[in-house]
Order: C-alpha cells, then sequence, then structure tokens
C-alpha cells in the first residue's frame, strides 16, 4: 500500500492525524532508512517541551525510560535549544535568555509564590513564564496536577481540582499564577459541546477561586495567552481547531477599583507583569519595558493572576462560538463588576511574525518578561530568507558530514503549528542539499491539532514536488511523536522504535 492509502485506511477507522501510529516505508518487507550510527539527525521542531522526550533517548548515555541503541557516532542538533540540560548539544539557532522576569523580580524581593496548572501545562508556568529558566525561583512553588490521558471523555479536565488547590493555597502566597489548561487543549477538538463544557466548568472553578480572593483581600486578575476557544466554526462552516490572533481579556478584580476605572485599551500581554508588579508594590526590572495597565495604582498584600488558556475575545454569537454559548455567570459578573480591557496576544505585539497567531508557549513568555520578545520563529524565518548564513553550527555539521553517511530530517507536516512549519524543515533540506548531501531521509510528524484533524493527505500533495527531494521513510501522529506527559514507553518508545528499528506498519 502506498502511504496515502494506509493513511486513509485509519481515517476509516476513525483516526485522525494526530493519533496515527508509526509507519514506515519497506522495500521488501525491510524498513528502508532507518537512524544509523555515523549519521547526522536534525530535529527541525520548536519550542521545546514536546521536543525533549525524543532528544533525551538519542543524546542522554544515562537514559533509562526504555533500552535504547548505543550509537557511537550519532549527531543529533536540534533547530533549537529545547532545555539548558542538554550542554553537549548544540542547536542552529541560539537560546535567546531573558532576565529581568515577573517571576525573578517577585523572589528578589523576598516574597513568596505558586504557579499551579496540570502537567498538561507545566512547562508554561515555569519554564516559559521564568524566561525559559529550567529551575524555580527562591521562594517559588509549583502544584501541578496529572492531566487526564482522555482529554475527548474528560473535557472539563482538571479545572475543578485547579479551583479547589488555588482556593485552599492561596492564603500562603504573596503571588500565584494559574493556568487552565482546558479551553486550549479541548479548543482544539471538533465537537462544540465539549468546548462548552470545559468553558463551563472552567467558570465554576474560577467561582472558587474569585470567593476566596475576595474574602481575602486579594487582587485577581484575569487574562488569556492566545485566542482559539472563542471560534469554534471557520467562515467555511466547519469546525475550527486552530489558535487566532484574537486580543484576549483582562480583568481586574478588585473592590477598591471603580468598574470605570481607567484601563490602558492598546495594551498587550508585555503590560502584564508590570501591572502586577505595581500591585505589590515593587519596582519594575529595568529589562521590562511594558507598562502597567492601571492608571491610578493601589497596593495589594497579594495578587492572583489567573490564565485561562486560548480564551480569546470573540463573535457575539452562540452559534460559531463556545464561549458564548456557555454558561459562565462568573466571569459574565465579573466583567460587568470590575475594570476590564482586552490584551494584543498574537503577531508583532508579543514577538510574532505579522499574521501569526499567539501560542502557549509565546504568551506565557512574554507574560513573564513584561516585553516583547523576539520568539524563535521571527529568528527562523530571518536564518531562512539569508540561506542560513550565519548558522554556523548548521553549515559545520553538514559540511563534516561523510560521504558515505545519512541526513534524517525529523519535521512537522503543518502549516500552522507553534512547534514547526514544513517549511522550515525545507529550507534545511534545500541548504543540505545545495552542500551535496545526497542520503537524506524524512520523518514526518502529522499535526491533528493546530491544523484541521485529517489534513496530512492535502499537505503531502501540495509539498509533494519538494518532499520528494527527500525519502519519506516514517511517518507518525504528533500525539506519539511529541509526547510532553512523560509517557516514554507508551508513546516517546514507539516513535524511537520506528526512527532506529523500523517498528511500525509498512507501506
Amino acid at each position: 500500500m502506498t502511504l496515502g492509502e494506509v493513511i486513509r485506511s485509519h481515517y476509516a477507522n476513525d483516526l485522525n492525524d494526530y493519533w496515527i501510529p508509526p509507519l514506515v516505508s519497506c522495500k521488501d518487507g525491510v524498513a528502508e532508512g532507518r537512524v544509523c550510527d555515523g549519521d547526522t539527525v536534525i530535529f527541525c521542531c520548536r519550542r521545546g517541551e514536546r521536543e525533549i522526550q525524543l532528544m533525551e533517548s538519542f543524546v542522554e548515555k544515562s537514559f533509562s525510560e526504555f533500552e535504547t541503541k548505543a550509537f557511537n557516532d550519532l549527531r543529533f542538533l536540534p533547530l533549537v535549544q529545547y532545555h539548558k540540560k542538554f550542554t553537549s548539544t548544540k542547536s542552529i539557532i541560539p537560546a535567546t535568555m531573558i532576565d529581568g522576569t515577573l517571576g525573578e523580580a517577585i523572589s528578589r524581593a523576598g516574597l513568596k509564590q505558586l504557579a499551579v496548572t496540570e502537567s498538561e501545562k507545566e512547562a508554561h508556568v515555569t519554564f516559559f513564564f521564568n524566561g525559559r529558566r529550567n529551575s524555580l525561583y527562591m521562594g517559588q512553588v509549583a502544584q501541578i496536577i496529572p492531566s487526564w490521558k482522555d482529554f475527548k471523555a474528560h473535557p472539563e479536565m482538571k479545572s475543578s481540582e485547579i479551583g479547589i488547590a488555588v482556593e485552599r493555597s492561596m492564603d500562603r502566597y504573596d503571588f500565584v499564577i494559574v493556568n487552565f489548561p482546558a479551553g486550549d487543549v479541548i479548543g482544539h477538538l471538533q465537537d462544540m459541546n465539549l468546548k462548552i463544557k470545559a468553558a463551563e466548568e472552567i467558570d465554576r472553578a474560577l467561582g472558587s477561586i474569585y470567593n476566596q480572593a475576595k474574602s481575602l483581600g486579594t487582587t485577581l486578575i484575569i487574562t488569556a495567552d492566545h485566542g482559539l476557544m472563542e471560534k469554534g466554526i471557520t467562515e467555511e462552516g466547519v469546525p475550527s481547531v486552530s489558535h487566532t490572533t484574537a486580543p484576549v481579556p483582562f480583568v481586574v478584580v478588585n473592590d477598591r477599583l471603580k468598574r470605570n476605572t481607567f484601563l490602558e485599551e492598546s495594551g498587550s500581554l508585555a503590560d502584564v507583569a508590570p501591572t502586577i508588579l505595581a500591585l505589590l508594590g515593587l519596582e519594575k526590572p529595568v529589562e521590562m519595558t511594558g507598562n502597567s495597565l492601571i492608571a491610578r495604582p493601589l497596593m495589594s498584600s497579594s495578587v492572583v493572576l489567573v490564565i485561562l488558556d486560548g480564551w480569546g475575545e470573540g463573535e457575539d454569537n452562540p452559534l460559531v462560538n463556545p464561549l458564548k454559548a456557555a454558561k459562565t455567570p462568573v466571569l459574565d459578573f465579573l466583567r460587568r463588576s470590575y475594570p476590564h480591557t482586552t490584551l494584543k496576544a498574537s503577531e508583532e505585539a508579543v514577538g510574532l511574525p505579522s499574521g501569526r497567531s499567539g501560542n502557549s508557549e509565546t504568551g506565557h513568555l512574554t507574560i513573564g518578561a513584561g516585553r516583547v520578545i523576539e520568539q524563535d520563529e521571527l529568528r527562523i524565518e530571518r536564518a531562512i530568507v539569508t540561506g542560513f548564513r550565519n548558522e554556523k553550527v548548521l553549515k559545520d555539521t553538514i559540511e563534516s558530514m561523510r560521504e558515505s553517511s545519512s541526513l534524517h530530517l525529523i519535521g512537522l507536516l503543518s502549516e500552522a503549528s507553534s512547534h514547526g512549519n514544513t517549511k522550515e524543515m525545507l529550507a534545511i533540506l534545500d541548504f543540505a542539499r545545495s552542500k551535496g548531501v545526497e542520503k537524506i531521509y524524512g520523518h514526518l510528524i502529522l499535526d491533528g491539532r493546530s491544523a484541521p484533524p485529517r489534513s496530512a493527505l492535502d499537505l503531502l500533495e501540495k509539498y509533494n514536488e519538494d518532499l520528494k527531494k527527500m525519502q519519506i521513510v516514517t511517518v507518525l501522529g504528533r500525539g506519539y511523536a511529541l509526547d510532553r506527559s512523560r509517557d516514554y514507553t507508551g508513546k516517546t518508545k514507539l516513535f524511537y522504535d520506528a526512527l532506529v528499528y523500523g517498528r511500525g506498519e509498512c507501506y
């Protein structure tokens, strides 16, 4: 069977791109193009929190989550830095170090802070919020609730547990950051009813947080990191599953603030941290360029920041906007009773290219930094335009390859994911070919989350001529390839075994 036929057979069995199991190219029943000693592997994905597990299995000598092959001469090159612990491995695009974050300023003031979310968004309230810092600051604690593995069966996710955890812990901390993942995770599904249920459960949990904040005199701030949930149906009338460029809400809940208190109306996520610091009476770090959104500052003994992940401002139409179809009495009340505005959370306002939707990494990074950080996607785009002229690591790696060795490119088949773009992988492919590399194998990760659930066949056809410049030898869904739940044996191992041993369904 051809690759397209195998994918269609899985579609017929009610699978979408996200959960396509490993498919491997075979000749006479033997898998072709496997990763071998002496080869070079380039992981053409960005961000990091979903890429770490696979990279660990290839580069960490102490890796013990499952049995791996002992490579003596294998080079593994990530597109960007996924984690500082990979000290022996350089990335094509060097990391941008971010100092003077909100978490750092609060820690230096000797205050106590708490981060609460589910495991699905752990990195966002720690690693990204702290400016890509791999360890917590002094006085910072993370309370992470394990996410359900089956999101469809639990569209409410652990929203209730998050609300309870924050309610019980609020009185012991000066600052709390809370992330409700359900809006983002369920927002990527097609079912409107699941999205409505997720929104309603978040609202109920928000109610318990609000009641406790009010009783303690704590200032409650509600915002989001990017748009998604507000658009359940596209203009063409089909389910929408992709991030948007919509602005996000920003509500400041404090009884000392009048409803008509002036809030800046041209703000962005970069202004959230300065606003919180002003409330806490702390000086803004020199690195922060954002500004407080409250015109007449007031002092607050503590602040709780609630991030409704993927909760954008959308059309006031319940037929296309799940957030308008959902019953959200708590958030509706807070909007009516307290000062609020909207913030920019996409494109240049958060360091992304023009027209680019926001995402969780960018949103939390910008919120924590208090300024616009040039995102990796923009830096990669610029590197491609210059033909990787200044990317010495890539150039040296490709030019030092032995004539008999192979190059393996692992990349997303997607045009919309914040974890990577097919064009980025193809640009590296063209660069390698320009340097005389002939044996190039492609290992494609199907999206199914940031793109329509069954768009792989259309993308394979669209990029057919470019993809033919290498041999596509592995294909599987993002749910297995880019796991971040630490399910090494159930997911990461499947990808590793396909890449190295050719284990999977032949095409």
